[in-house]
């Protein structure tokens, strides 16, 4: 089991969230965006600076990479 921040997957992988290790504040506008613990992602496009973009739940997301970077996620392909 790898567990990484989401900034770090490529692009066409996927992983399941694990943790988000942010503030209340963010954390609660991730929930709000649908971005729980538990849920899997697929990284539709990481060009290793700028956002991200991600899919979830068959809806397509931009994250800052800093953001991106608070969300671990476990590497499931």
């Amino acid at each position: 089991m790898k567990i990484v921040p989401l900034s770090q997957l490529p692009s066409g992988s996927k992983g399941k969230i694990v943790s988000i290790n942010t503030g209340q504040g963010l954390a609660r506008r991730l929930v709000q965006m649908g971005l729980v613990p538990g849920l899997e992602v697929e990284v539709v496009l990481n060009q290793g600076k700028g956002p991200i973009l991600i899919k979830v739940r068959g809806t397509e997301l931009a994250v800052s990479r800093g953001v991106a970077m608070k969300i671990m996620v476990e590497v499931t392909i």
